[in-house]
């Protein structure tokens, strides 16, 4: 019988997907044509690449701090009181990531879709279902998973198929005519957008410990080709112009879907893929925050934290999502810098960490 607590490697896949997939398929096609332009399907590629890589370090670190979480392992690495900062400071990121997330929610629900409703109201009903799925747990998000995941799938080929009659190849020339520079910039940009390290807070719930690395290995794979095919069909279809100057451009890719005047205004279905991926990154980083606190402080259970939490995450997103311009300025200039310290600079530090202390240990024995 499988342990109430635990959860199944497949599940530990959709999650891993969804977290890769979560707001970037709206929002990467614009930064990444805007720095690489026709070559942004490469620069996708890389961040794939990118993103693989780091996974692989943190499986790594994983083996190095069997059974411990990510909030756990700050500690065995850098000493009780320094780990408890590294574990503030990983607190602070998630929170900031997370009111960012809710505004950028807020934004898109009200200038795309329901432009007469406060966006206020759209992100307060959305937190409902968030503070619901925190307070059930991580468990029942792994199912509901898995009762969304097929659906994601459906949803994401018909997107495909119904694009497929529109695609001009001459949009992806030339090749590589700004050099690889630019191609790598963006790539490592886009990189720092899906935050995988959340992850690592949830991996050692996973059953059977090899399953769960090829899991999270799987999840950023596949969720990285369908955010490269999502780049690729917005190059090939909208052309770099329309692509560059949008700002949600897998929305504009949606709505250009017209076969014989009969399959027309499907963007629904982009929203819904959408949606649910959201749904699942704001539900693992809530969760994530939680196991933060509990594991900071030694509370025996942080779900009293539950509705504080969310009140804090609208503070940041109605204080850090002022508007579109000013967004895309940090996320163009401030936030991949920032990401980066969480997601490679520290990691880096704790892996190299963990190498020495082993080697210290074996001298000595």
């Amino acid at each position: 019988m499988k342990s109430r607590t635990g959860i199944a490697a497949r599940q530990f896949y959709i999650m891993t997907f969804g977290l890769t997939i979560g707001t970037s398929i709206l929002v990467i096609p614009s930064g990444l044509a805007h720095t690489a332009r026709e070559d942004a399907w490469i620069a996708s590629l890389c961040s794939l690449m990118i993103n693989l890589v780091m996974v692989v370090l943190y499986l790594f670190i994983a083996r190095l701090h069997p059974g411990k979480h990510l909030f756990e392992i700050h500690e065995a690495a850098f000493g009780k009181w320094p780990g408890k900062i590294i574990s503030l400071l990983y607190l602070f990121y998630f929170l900031i990531l997370t009111g960012t997330l809710l505004g950028d929610l807020g934004f898109f629900m009200s200038s795309e879709i329901m432009p007469e409703t406060p966006i206020e109201a759209v992100q307060i009903v959305f937190l409902i279902a968030a503070v619901m799925s925190a307070g059930m747990g991580v468990v029942i998000l792994a199912r509901l998973g898995e009762l969304l995941f097929p659906w994601v799938l459906f949803l994401f080929l018909i997107l495909v198929l119904t694009l497929i009659p529109q695609i001009e190849w001459n949009h992806i020339k030339p090749v590589l005519e700004g050099g690889t520079g630019p191609v790598f910039q963006a790539g490592f940009q886009a990189a720092m957008f899906q935050e995988l390290i959340v992850m690592m807070t949830f991996l050692p719930l996973v059953h059977k410990r090899k399953s769960g690395e090829k899991a999270f290995l799987w999840g950023t794979l596949t969720g990285g080709i369908v955010l490269l095919l999502i780049v690729l069909l917005s190059i090939l279809v909208l052309g770099i112009e329309q692509t560059e100057n949008s700002t949600f451009p897998a929305y504009a890719l949606a709505k250009t879907i017209n076969i014989g005047n009969i399959l027309q205004r499907v963007e629904g279905l982009l929203i819904t893929i959408w949606i649910l991926t959201f749904f699942i990154k704001i539900s693992l980083l809530y969760l994530s925050i939680l196991k933060g606190i509990q594991t900071v402080f030694g509370l025996k259970a942080p779900q009293h934290l539950i509705y504080p939490l969310a009140v804090l995450f609208l503070i940041i997103a109605w204080n850090t999502y002022i508007n579109t311009v000013y967004v895309n300025d940090i996320i163009g200039t401030v936030w991949g810098k920032f990401s980066f310290i969480f997601l490679l600079l520290i990691p880096i530090m704790i892996y190299v960490i963990a190498l020495l202390k082993k080697a210290v240990f074996r001298k000595r024995t």
